[in-house]
Formats: structure tokens, C-alpha cells, sequence
């Protein structure tokens, strides 16, 4: 059974779950409204007909570039207010569930167990580099799109051919189609791709949309570029702001805290099972499981994976989607078994 440090640190990892889950949900509507404003735009730009292929096709290309400040309106229109939401209302909400933890496992001075002034000045700095990438992802699918576009006109293609490739970059695999089983299929995924029960059903529709529909899982999509900083940046957020406070109080010892899945890596499935203790140098702190910061990032500097992020061991943790926590601790809050005293 978890004791009171790992049922805290689970505790967090839970609502960090939860809350990615809400705002990927809320990415798939605000997507879905980029791209269709975004079509319903670019549907407008006059065609002529090619002579050879007799279809109709792109061809002014100042059009293409007038479109370009429409299309960054729609862009600014959308995405930076729910990037906002994200820093303000979530990072706001796991900020509160630290503090909870603090001030509940109540081995710490007091004067640590609140939000301090310290503490409000790095949640203030730590939300505003995460809006500062979401921005970054926004400039640079707004240029992507416009450099579609401009291209698309140059070489004559067709307006759909165009909005295709618009939409993909826009949405990846999730785009919107023409063909009634394709937007059922990305209708399902969007609605259960977050739920452990249905992984199998999800997968499966993945795969029918690219082998039956041919539909693209593209890399270089807003989508995935989004769904990766939401998960990445509402975990190195917790970590950060647990660190600070960890440090403050005075705690300079880490336990690794998750589960294993079936998707679970290398790093994170020996670290919990105990399997890199040898690189603790203490024989009783080796029995308890508990690292000194050096030690951990001597583990994460000697081993490889995949997956792999580059950073510090202590705000990255097993890398990319990692989805678990450091814990600070005192090592005289345990027995010689590893068991909590506190």
C-alpha cells in the first residue's frame, strides 16, 4: 500500500491526467474551428481552368498573399485564448494541489507549507514561458500555412488539393474529409482516445483511417505539436514548482513515484522497480529507495531510451509524455526498510 509521500505525489499525477484530458478535448473543438474558418477563407480564392488536366486550378497568387492576414486573424482569434486558459485556470489549479500536499504531509517548517511570494513569482514566470511556446506553435503554423498556400498557388494546384494540405497541418489525421467514414472514425477517435478502456477500439480506428482511407498521420501538424507542449508543459510545471519548494524546505532527496504500463519506459520502469539503486551510494538509502539529486542525474546521464528528453533528470523525467513524478524527501522520515515513519 503507498504510503502518505507517494499517495500525494500520485495525487498530483492524477489531476495533471485529468486536466490534460479536458484541455485535449478543448484543443479538438478549437482546432476544428481554425480549420474550418480557415477553409471556408481559402474557398473563396478564384480558380481558372488548366487546359491539360482540366481541373480548376490556383492561379493569382496575390490573392494567396492577401489571405495572409486573415489567416493569422483566425489563428490569433482562437489559439492564444485557449493557450491562456491553460496557464491561468490549470496551472493556477496544480499550483493549489502542491501547496495541499505540503501543508497535509506535515513533516515540513510551516513556513513552507503555503504558497510563498517566492512561490507566486515562479508560478507567474513558469506560466508565462509555457504561453510563450504555445505562441511559438502559433507563429509557426501560421507561417506553415501561408507558405502552403503561396506554394500551392505558384504550382497550380487545385483548391482542394490546397485545403487538403491546409487541413493536415492543421489537424493531422484528424482532419475533416468529404467522405462520411472518415469524419465518423475521427469523430470516435476524438471522443474516447483518452479513455484506457477503449485504447484497443482507437487504435483499430487509427489504423482503418490509414490503410483503409488512406487518411495521413502527419508529424508536422498544430495537433501534435499542441498536444505534446500540453502534456510536457503541465508536468515540467508541477515538477518545478515542487522542486522550488522541496528545496526551500530544506528536502534534497527525490523518490521516483507512477505505475507501469504497458507504454511505460525503460528509465521510469527500473526506477520504480528499484532497479538503479546501485548507483545510490548509501547502503541504508539504497534499501529505502532514496536518491540524492547527483545520483539520479548520474543515471540519467549514463543510460539511453527512448524517448528521451534533453533537460535535467529532475524536471524531464523519463522524457516526452512521461508521466511520472519526483518526490522530496527526508531520509530520516524512514526505517532501514523503506518504510515511512511520518
Amino acid at each position: 500500500m503507498a504510503d502518505k509521500v507517494d499517495r500525494f505525489a500520485l495525487y498530483r499525477i492524477k489531476y495533471i491526467n485529468e486536466a490534460e484530458a479536458t484541455y485535449y478535448q478543448q484543443l479538438g473543438k478549437v482546432l476544428a474551428d481554425i480549420e474550418k474558418e480557415i477553409i471556408e477563407t481559402v474557398d473563396t480564392l478564384p480558380t481558372i481552368l488548366d487546359s491539360v488536366t482540366k481541373k480548376q486550378k490556383l492561379f493569382q497568387l496575390k490573392t494567396s498573399i492577401d489571405m495572409r492576414p486573415k489567416i493569422q486573424a483566425i489563428i490569433e482569434k482562437h489559439y492564444p485564448r485557449y493557450a491562456d486558459r491553460i496557464v491561468r485556470e490549470g496551472f493556477n489549479k496544480q499550483a493549489k494541489r502542491i501547496e495541499r500536499a505540503f501543508k497535509e504531509l506535515g513533516a515540513v517548517p510551516i513556513a513552507f507549507q503555503s504558497l510563498t511570494e517566492t512561490d507566486l513569482a515562479l508560478i507567474k514566470n513558469l506560466k508565462l514561458n509555457a504561453f510563450n511556446q504555445f505562441q511559438d506553435i502559433k507563429n509557426k503554423f501560421t507561417r506553415k500555412l501561408n507558405e502552403q498556400l503561396y506554394a500551392s498557388t505558384i504550382v497550380g494546384r487545385t483548391k482542394q488539393e490546397a485545403i487538403e494540405e491546409l487541413a493536415t497541418t492543421i489537424n493531422g489525421i484528424y482532419k475533416r474529409s468529404s467522405q462520411q467514414g472518415v469524419n465518423r472514425l475521427v469523430g470516435y477517435i476524438e471522443a474516447n482516445r483518452f479513455k484506457k478502456s477503449k485504447k484497443a477500439q482507437v487504435d483499430k480506428a487509427l489504423l482503418k483511417l490509414q490503410t483503409h482511407y488512406g487518411a495521413d498521420r502527419t508529424g508536422e501538424s498544430m495537433r501534435r505539436y499542441s498536444t505534446q507542449l500540453i502534456n510536457d508543459s503541465f508536468r515540467d510545471f508541477d515538477a518545478q514548482l515542487n522542486a522550488k519548494k522541496s528545496e526551500d524546505a530544506g528536502l534534497t532527496y527525490v523518490k521516483y513515484t507512477g505505475d507501469i504500463i504497458t507504454a511505460t519506459r525503460e528509465f521510469c520502469r527500473r526506477m520504480v522497480l528499484g532497479k538503479y539503486r546501485s548507483y545510490i551510494r548509501s547502503p541504508e538509502r539504497r534499501q529505502q529507495g532514496i536518491f540524492t539529486k547527483d545520483e539520479v542525474r548520474e543515471v540519467f546521464t549514463k543510460n539511453s531510451w527512448g524517448g528521451k528528453r534533453s533537460g535535467d533528470v529532475l524536471v524531464v523525467r523519463g522524457g516526452y509524455n512521461c508521466r511520472h513524478q519526483w518526490s522530496y524527501v527526508n531520509p530520516d522520515w524512514y526505517n532501514k526498510n523503506g518504510d515511512l515513519n511520518i
